[in-house]
Formats: C-alpha cells, sequence, structure tokens
C-alpha cells in the first residue's frame, strides 16, 4: 500500500543524514508536507503513489539544510556608499531602518540560495531584525528561517558601542539583568552578549547568562582574546564565538556542553587585507598593517591548535561566517567556512555536522538539523561527494525549505 500523503521524494546517489553515521549510497527522502517521513535507502523505503512528484539526481548528494550560526545581516557600514552619509544627530543611523532591512531581506535571499536554511542573526542595528523577521515569515522575500537575538549586549563603551543603535550598554549585574529583559521584551530569541577581553566582569556576564537561562533562552556570547574565552565558559553561555580557547578551556567546555563556533573564515580574510595593507604606500597604513599581519599571524596558528585540540578532546563547533564584518567576507559564505574547518584539520564529515546537526543541538533546535521522520524537511543537495571535496559545498543545486522547494537547477 502506497505510504499516504507524501507529495515529494528526492534521489541521490548519497545521503548524509546529519545522524553521525555512514552516508548512505542511494539514498532517498520523502515528504510530506513539511516533514519528512523518510531518508534512507531508496531500496528500503515504503511504496508511493505513482502521482507523486519524484526528483532524481543520479549524481548528488543530499543533506540536511545548511545552519548559518553567526550572522549579520542588518550591517550596512561596509557598503560601497555608507560613507556618503553622515552621523547627524551622533550615533544615529546612517542609512533608513527601510534600507538596512532591504539590504538584510537581499543578503538573506543569497543565503538561502546557496543552502542556508536557518540563520542565526548574533547581533542587529536597532531592533530592525525583529522586523525583517516577521516579513520572512509572511514570505514577503526568500530567507532563512531566523533566529534573532537584537542588540548585542555590551558594558559601557564595550565592543562596537560606537556603531549606531546597534548595542544595548549596561553597567552591574543588575544593570545587565535589564538589558537581557529589554532584548526579551522586544522579541530577542537569545541573547548575544559581547566581552573583548576583559570588557566585562565576571559578575555582570554571570548574572546575563542566568537571566537569559531563567527565561529559557540560549546566549551566545563574543570573546575576541583572552580572558574572555575563559569568562565565557564559566558563566556556562551556550556557544562561545570567535577565539582560540585553551586545553584547558576547552576541556572544561566540553564538561559543561558548551559550544565552540570559530569563525575562521573572516578570520582569515581578515589576515589577507592586513597583507595587502603592508604594501599600502602610505606609511602610516603600511605599518599599523605590519603590526596587525604579524599579531592576526599568531592569531591564526593558536586557532588551529585550539581545533586540533577541540577535536581530540570531543569539543563541538558549529559553522559560522560573521557576515558582514568584513567587506571581503561574502554574506552566502558559510560553504567558505566549512572549507576552512577542513583546511584547519576537521574532518569533512564533521564540518558538515558543524553546519547542521551541531548547530541545531546547540541551541536546541529539535525540528532541524538532520533527515529523519518527523523533522523539518530541509535539505539541499550538491554535484558529487562533499566527504571527498568540500568545496563542492559551495556548488548547491537543490533547497527545499519546510518541503517546498525554493531552488532547483
Amino acid at each position: 500500500m502506497a505510504e499516504p500523503n507524501v507529495n515529494l521524494v528526492i534521489r541521490g546517489k548519497m545521503l548524509i543524514d546529519g545522524r553521525g553515521g555512514a552516508p548512505v549510497s542511494n539514498g532517498l527522502v520523502a515528504i510530506a508536507g513539511k516533514k519528512v517521513i523518510y531518508a534512507g535507502l531508496a531500496k528500503e523505503a515504503p511504496p508511493f503513489a505513482a502521482e507523486v512528484k519524484t526528483l532524481d539526481f543520479p549524481e548528488a548528494c543530499l543533506l540536511p539544510g545548511l545552519i548559518d550560526m553567526h550572522v549579520h545581516p542588518t550591517y550596512y557600514w561596509e557598503e560601497p556608499d555608507a560613507g556618503n552619509y553622515t552621523y547627524d544627530p551622533e550615533r544615529s543611523l546612517v542609512y533608513s531602518p527601510a534600507s538596512i532591512a532591504l539590504v538584510a531581506a537581499a543578503r538573506l535571499t543569497k543565503a538561502l540560495m546557496a543552502g542556508v536554511t536557518t540563520a542565526r542573526d548574533t547581533g542587529s542595528a536597532a531592533d530592525i531584525m525583529f522586523d525583517v523577521k516577521r516579513a520572512a515569515r509572511k514570505k514577503a522575500f526568500l530567507s532563512p528561517k531566523l533566529a534573532v537575538s537584537g542588540r548585542l549586549i555590551v558594558p559601557t563603551g564595550g565592543h562596537c558601542h560606537f556603531l549606531p543603535d546597534f548595542s544595548n550598554e549596561a553597567d552591574g549585574p543588575y544593570g545587565f539583568r535589564q538589558a537581557v529583559r529589554e532584548e526579551l521584551r522586544n522579541g530577542a530569541d537569545f541573547i548575544k552578549i559581547a566581552n573583548n577581553g576583559q570588557d566585562l566582569t565576571q559578575e555582570e556576564l554571570n548574572a546575563a547568562v542566568d537571566e537569559a537561562h531563567r527565561h529559557n533562552k540560549k546566549v551566545a556570547c563574543h570573546t575576541g582574546s583572552p580572558p574572555a574565552q575563559r569568562m565565557a565558559i564559566e558563566a556556562s553561555v551556550d556557544t562561545f564565538e570567535h577565539g582560540a580557547p585553551s586545553e584547558e578551556e576547552i576541556d572544561l567546555a566540553v564538561e559543561r556542553k558548551i559550544t565552540w563556533d570559530p569563525t575562521i573564515n573572516v578570520s582569515l580574510e581578515y589576515y589577507k587585507s592586513m597583507e595587502r595593507d603592508r604594501k599600502c604606500s602610505d606609511p602610516a597604513i603600511a605599518e599599523l598593517a605590519e603590526t596587525e599581519y604579524a599579531s592576526r599571524a599568531e592569531y591564526l596558528d593558536k586557532k588551529r591548535a585550539s581545533i586540533a585540540y577541540a577535536l581530540k578532546a570531543g569539543l563541538k563547533m558549529v559553522a559560522g561566517t560573521d557576515s558582514w564584518s568584513c567587506p571581503k567576507v561574502r554574506f552566502e559564505a558559510l560553504a567558505d567556512e566549512m572549507r576552512c574547518l577542513v583546511e584547519f584539520g576537521v574532518p569533512p564529515e564533521k564540518a558538515i555536522l558543524a553546519a547542521t546537526a551541531y548547530a541545531a543541538q546547540s541551541m536546541g533546535w529539535d525540528e532541524i538539523g538532520t533527515l529523519e521522520p518527523g523533522k523539518l524537511a530541509d535539505l539541499v543537495a550538491v554535484p558529487g561527494d562533499p566527504l571527498a571535496d568540500i568545496g563542492l559545498m559551495d556548488r548547491v543545486m537543490l533547497v527545499i525549505q519546510d518541503g517546498e522547494i525554493v531552488k532547483y537547477l
């Protein structure tokens, strides 16, 4: 008897379901409405009605939809014409909210077309991303599913405080609790805190994390440089962003089931930009770039060592692009981040998990991240075996989101 309600079947030469097992040869995924009802060997699939729409990819690999864990769709300061505007009054938005929202929408559509079916916005200009998310839910434009944090919570004068209406500045444990409550009131799905080195105190960070967790919200923490990583882990954040944690910090993160988002690609691109600026004809720029170049090279070496130990210790890593914090990082750069993970020693299968299952697990998103019965039907296809060539993740040929085909080449 044919399986009822199935409306779409996808066949591929290979299936990676995101559950961590061996890939399946001659795989099949069956979808009913928004949900997966079967994912596995084609020969073991239940029968389907003859009229069910079927997509055959005889040379492709099917995978879960990708999750970008660190994006900034509303960052507009690096747009080519941003310098044509003035801050008047001081710290006011340069672009209008409508312009920023349109920039964000265009970037998010690019990300979806690259296979990113879910994205975590880790810091918004003003409250604009809440409206962008509402518009995406109404299908006003094509977009990944969005988790939005609102403004970055920082101490007075902290990380990026000078950017217009980007941060929620607070002081003292109660001030940080209030800032968390303000972002939750505005509609935040999770909380983003930033700590560069030791901008804030451990007591402030502990209070913010406790307040978010008290409301059953996850916390991501920007950890630019030591001791920020240790402080974040001590506070029991859910994910810590950037950095190069020590072996001791990694061991503690594993013990506390905390996840690391290393954001390699953006660091590499910044390093390359310093390499170019070393040759600048302006001596002041060249001198500054020389210092930054040496510092960034050391940082990348430390990050590589951290990743090697993280793999050994069992620390879960996720894939985040940090788009758009560097003008050389394209917004749809998750494939670049996966490639960087592999170049830094992460096995391809774990790089794929970093962009799928591990990402979903870190945020408690039970309906996405894998292809298995009952999960939302988020799926991509790439033309070949990404375990043999992770670069194929940059050649997405099929994107299905919530059971709907949004890209089919």
